[in-house]
């Protein structure tokens, strides 16, 4: 395969990577009640201010999800990171997008996420030393 052959499948299957999440949070933002995780909250009845905000976390998580899978595939194909490490950036990344997108859109502050990343971060940093 030559060059522009490569090229294109690496965009190719980074576009695809990102198409699935966008789609997501474009479906949540448009139709809630198709969304699964949507249809549960909904059922709580917590109000609509909740709601909404639960909405923009949802359409935060998966868009964040989305880059956080490209920027792991970058990581691994164009700087040629480690495997364990191009996939441990990127997820303390999107772990601490979500802490505080949930603490700022539904006012909730998740300890057991606060905690995963803070062992998340020590881990790494032991690779980091180790290896």
């Amino acid at each position: 395969m030559n060059m522009m052959a490569k090229i294109l499948i690496i965009v190719a299957f980074l576009l695809l990577l990102v198409s699935v999440p966008v789609w997501l949070a474009i479906r949540v933002k448009r139709h809630p009640e198709k969304d699964r995780n949507m249809r549960r909250i909904k059922e709580l009845q917590r109000g609509a201010e909740f709601e909404e905000g639960v909405q923009k976390f949802y359409m935060v998580n998966y868009l964040s999800t989305g880059i956080g899978l490209v920027l792991a595939a970058l990581l691994e194909l164009v700087f040629g990171m480690d495997k364990f490490l191009a996939i441990m950036i990127p997820t303390l990344g999107v772990c601490m997008v979500l802490i505080i997108a949930k603490w700022r859109f539904i006012g909730e502050l998740n300890k057991v996420g606060l905690v995963a990343s803070a062992i998340w971060l020590v881990v790494m940093i032991t690779y980091l030393i180790i290896f």
